[in-house]
């Protein structure tokens, strides 16, 4: 129903903003890490919008600077559980990179320090999202993998996935071994990331 919004930012607040649009205002819900961007008050904006519609609630507008902070707040809701109040506030507690990093990474301990998020919930929020969040600033997630050049880390991961290995499952292992060693060539990591897929594998 709604894209996004443009106009007047006319209030603004860590948890909602209203547009004026020649002379109607929009009250929007937003997270903080769209808070912590936003301008000044009586200045132009762009925002984007999810628009969500219960019986309990009425029409609610939620909204965000970015395309990967909307993307990712409509996987979050997708997650059994979880709606949109609880949606933003995991958006308010980590960033989107953090988020991201969180899930690939499997790190139950970064998501669970969210309010309303208990290690359960976290473990949760991790399979569902793990293989949604991979779309979501790939180039950003390869440079995580330490001082190995981002196109060696997507040949070595294409390799793996040819030979039928998952891109989550790959990511989270080269995440682990680059904790414990510098890889200097492809072939270095594909040999040492199979064996430890094997090793997960057989435990």
């Amino acid at each position: 129903m709604f894209s996004y919004l443009k106009g007047i930012l006319s209030k603004k607040d860590p948890i909602t903003i209203v547009i004026d649009c020649n002379g109607v205002g929009y009250e929007v819900n937003i997270p903080l890490s769209t808070f912590d961007k936003l301008p000044d008050v009586g200045n132009e904006i762009k925002i984007l919008i999810h628009y969500s519609f219960n019986e309990v609630d009425g029409a609610r507008l939620f909204g965000f600077l970015t395309p990967d902070e909307k993307e990712l707040f409509r996987h979050l809701i997708s997650i059994s559980k979880i709606g949109p109040k609880l949606g933003l506030s995991i958006l308010s507690g980590l960033s989107v990179e953090d988020l991201i990093r969180a899930v690939q990474r499997g790190d139950t301990g970064l998501i669970s320090t969210i309010p309303g998020i208990g290690k359960k919930s976290a473990e949760r929020l991790i399979i569902e999202l793990k293989d949604r969040v991979i779309s979501i600033r790939p180039e950003q997630i390869l440079k995580d993998f330490g001082k190995v050049e981002p196109d060696i880390i997507r040949e070595a991961e294409t390799a793996l996935m040819n030979l039928g290995y998952r891109q989550f499952e790959i990511r989270k292992t080269f995440s682990d071994l680059l904790k414990e060693k510098e890889f200097k060539s492809l072939e270095e990591i594909i040999k040492a990331t199979i064996k430890a897929l094997y090793k997960k594998r057989n435990i």
